[in-house]
């Protein structure tokens, strides 16, 4: 069975008898935030769960991704939405991302949240925009936020357009996704996002920033683009999670004790009081902070020292920029295509970025079909045709 991580920032706060009530609609009441250990728990037991689950079914992709917009179409999500969210699950899915399908194993976790409406831009020029998510998925408003920085950027002579967005109830998943999907139409795309606090600047201070990834999706003259997705903390907050559920411990050096005295390699502890580490020390904590910057304050989103945390005031940010490489340079594609040859041909186990996935993507596609643990499509089957449980 492929190893899958549940991203804790997806887990929906909400309760499931009120969504059972309402399931069927697309606009709810907003649900009361939650404490982040209640998510933290359920997402354990999610991952012990689906560890007992070895096997795993072959399904076509279109069915894997048809199946799935019913499933969401079940649980309260119009057309549009339960579409867009099914394309951007087996997309990570297809190519071996772990914030895919594994999200429907639990759908009342993704089902609107009360109050959800669809996002809106609400500040706009022609070489920018702000999306209001309106506590709608960070997918859906990413996706929007991504094609609106595309647009701007082709449609004036500009080389570059930014959309951020912000009031997000969720994450946005697979950040190299939105990089990617700008890529594919021409334009480089830079994709940055925040999320609650799970990691700390440094040994011995408080958790203040997310896993702030940020991914890059560069056009090539032949082939798919070249994607480059990365958090900006030691480990993934999913392979904290993990270690804590198995009872292993952590990899040295990658997340700090809860009495300031350093690191520590019990995932209970850097969870409960304790912190994640940034990689590369003082580097990774100022490339995590601009994140902070770029994508959460940037975009409007919760702002630390602002709210009473980031995780209660559930309004997380994305940044995504458009460039358009014409307007700075001739066959910028071929000359990019010359660099990355030039760096695989440097030595025997250079890997470029991106080109495992890509592999795995391809192969995928050229049978038509890829790997689902046989619980979660299970679970996207039995939601399809009955919805949430009673």
């Amino acid at each position: 069975m492929q190893k899958n991580k549940i991203d804790v920032a997806a887990v929906a706060t909400v309760r499931l008898s009120r969504i059972t009530k309402m399931r069927r609609s697309h606009r709810l009441l907003p649900s009361p935030a939650k404490a982040v250990n209640n998510n933290l728990q359920r997402t354990l037991k999610l991952r012990r769960n689906l560890s007992s689950a070895a096997d795993t079914v072959t399904v076509t992709i279109a069915e894997a991704q048809a199946t799935t917009k019913a499933a969401l179409k079940m649980i309260g999500w119009d057309d549009e939405d339960a579409g867009l969210q099914a394309e951007i699950m087996t997309a990570a899915e297809l190519c071996g991302n772990n914030q895919g399908l594994v999200k429907m194993y639990q759908p009342a976790l993704m089902a609107p949240a009360p109050g959800t409406a669809k996002p809106t831009v609400e500040r706009e020029t022609s070489t920018s925009a702000v999306v209001n998510a309106n506590q709608s998925p960070g997918m859906l408003a990413a996706v929007m936020a991504a094609d609106l920085a595309v647009k701007k950027v082709t449609s004036q002579d500009g080389p570059i357009a930014i959309v951020a967005a912000h009031n997000t109830s969720t994450s946005s998943g697979q950040l190299a996704y939105y990089a990617e999907r700008m890529a594919k139409q021409g334009v480089i795309g830079i994709a940055l996002a925040n999320s609650p606090e799970f990691v700390a600047a440094a040994a011995g201070g408080k958790a203040v920033f997310g896993t702030n990834p940020i991914a890059f999706g560069i056009p090539q003259a032949a082939g798919p683009p070249l994607t480059f997705d990365m958090a900006t903390s030691a480990i993934a907050l999913f392979g904290v999670l993990t270690a804590k559920a198995k009872g292993d411990p952590l990899p040295d050096g990658v997340a700090y004790a809860k009495d300031g005295s350093g690191y520590t390699t019990d995932a209970a502890e850097a969870l409960e009081g304790g912190s994640i580490a940034t990689f590369g020390g003082h580097k990774g904590a100022g490339l995590s902070l601009m994140v902070e910057l770029l994508a959460g304050v940037l975009s409007g989103g919760a702002v630390l020292g602002q709210v009473e945390s980031k995780k209660v005031a559930k309004s997380w940010g994305h940044t995504l920029i458009a460039i358009q490489p014409e307007g700075l340079v001739d066959d910028f594609a071929g000359k990019a295509s010359s660099v990355l040859q030039a760096v695989k041909a440097s030595g025997p186990k250079i890997r470029i970025p991106g080109e495992s996935s890509a592999k795995i993507a391809a192969e995928r596609n050229a049978s038509g079909t890829m790997p689902i643990p046989a619980k979660i499509w299970e679970s996207i089957n039995l939601t399809a045709k009955e919805g949430l449980p009673k």
